[in-house]
């Protein structure tokens, strides 16, 4: 370049390495036009910083390397997270999506990746070393091994709720080592974790131990999103491996791929998935504490009166609910889990449909008209309500989506209630048990 550099090592450390920091956050964005501007808002990062902070010690040169290209990623993500806004506003569905990038091969990491990654690497040994020894055994297990907690739970004699503070208890550890990596402070915990990989600053991992350089690669995750669709609106998305996921409106999930594992957690609502066989990484859906496992099948999963239930199209799956019953799952056959009664299946007559609402369809049969309600309300623009003397009417029957106001309007020729507006400031449509 040819500005003028002030003698900072950080400076020096961006002019050192300007080419190959370019040809890096190009990687990132995919874009070299791109790339040089946004090496040249790094650089106007690093001279702020230098300017502000010249009393502090000055850093070596393989750490001062190390800052520039974890600031040179967090400039590169930030500018894919405003790119990915400025699509979205442009999108026909409104979802709220944050996925890091896949890590890159081996053979393409720079000498810096290396040596900032060594770096790394040693700091989250050092605050895994100082976890006491059940934190550490929880984690380790979790992250390599992949135990479920009620697992865990059981091994080590606690409860599962135990285990969830002990995983993120060390979770936390480990981030806020990689912050000090980074040269941050640790910032409030907020209830949402950044992906460590993110915190890597750059995607590649130096061999500083082949030992711990297999663990590192089981419990980082390469991809991670956060999917969610508001009322009335359905979203497919393609996964890396060549997956998919559909979500139903008002759903949420959480998809995290690892090294050995690709793990989903339905956080709301349903889902619909298409899952890539991959024999060395079973693709797992967590839902309420229980697990869904496959290698490769077409299955839905939803969250359903305080329960879970599973549908599978085609293939295999395997379901274990939080108190460690089992059951294989194959086409047509059902499940529910629910917090009282036992996991139970069942494979109901005919050719019924796996998540009709992907075509626009809700099937009931003999549901609570509560239950029913609630379903419908994922599309509604107005609130529905059910009064509690007529929650239990049985419903049976196919509902259109789109057409769902004309089957409430034409409810209480079926059953014995009545439709009505509240006096309430959100004007929610309440179905009541009519007068006798």
């Amino acid at each position: 370049m040819s500005a003028q550099l002030s003698p900072s090592p950080l400076l020096k450390a961006f002019q050192d390495s300007y080419q190959e920091l370019v040809r890096f956050i190009a990687r990132r964005t995919g874009s070299t036009h791109d790339a040089r501007e946004l090496a040249h808002d790094t650089w106007v990062r690093l001279a702020e910083r230098a300017e502000t902070r010249e009393t502090e010690p000055a850093p070596h040169e393989g750490a001062a390397r190390a800052y520039v290209y974890a600031v040179a990623e967090n400039i590169a993500i930030d500018h894919l997270r405003r790119r990915q806004r400025s699509a979205e506003r442009f999108s026909p569905v409104a979802v709220d999506i944050e996925a890091e990038p896949a890590a890159q091969d081996p053979s393409t990491r720079d000498v810096a990746d290396g040596v900032a990654h060594r770096q790394a690497l040693d700091a989250v040994d050092a605050a895994l070393r100082a976890l006491p020894p059940r934190s550490r055994d929880i984690f380790l297990a979790d992250r390599l091994e992949g135990a479920c907690h009620a697992e865990l739970a059981l091994r080590h004699g606690v409860s599962v709720k135990t285990v969830e503070r002990e995983v993120m208890r060390a979770l936390d550890s480990v981030e806020a080592a990689l912050h000090r990596w980074r040269g941050e402070a640790a910032p409030a915990r907020t209830g949402r974790r950044r992906a460590l990989s993110a915190l890597l600053g750059v995607c590649g991992l130096g061999v500083g131990s082949a030992t711990l350089w297999q663990a590192w690669r089981q419990w980082v995750p390469g991809y991670s999103a956060l999917l969610s669709t508001p009322i009335a609106r359905i979203r497919t998305q393609a996964l890396p491996d060549g997956s998919s996921l559909t979500l139903d409106a008002a759903s949420r999930a959480e998809v995290v791929y690892y090294a050995t594992r690709r793990t989903v957690q339905l956080l709301a609502g349903s889902a619909f998935f298409e899952v890539a066989r991959d024999e060395a990484r079973p693709f797992v859906v967590h839902a309420l504490g229980h697990e869904i496992t496959v290698l490769g099948t077409r299955f839905e999963v939803a969250l359903q009166d305080g329960g879970v239930r599973v549908a599978v199209e085609s293939g295999q799956v395997r379901v274990r609910s939080a108190g460690g019953e089992e059951r294989t799952l194959g086409v047509g056959d059902r499940a529910f889990i629910d917090p009282v009664r036992p996991l139970s299946t069942s494979h109901p007559a005919g050719a019924a449909a796996v998540a009709p609402w992907r075509e626009g369809w809700l099937d009931f049969d003999r549901q609570p008209l509560a239950e029913v309600v609630e379903r419908l309300a994922r599309y509604s623009p107005r609130p529905l309500r059910v009064a509690p003397d007529a929650a239990q009417l049985p419903v049976f029957g196919r509902v259109r989506i789109g057409e769902a106001g004309d089957w409430l309007r034409l409810l209480p020729r079926s059953l014995p209630v009545r439709v009505r507006e509240d006096d309430g400031a959100d004007r929610a449509l309440v179905i009541e048990r009519r007068p006798s």
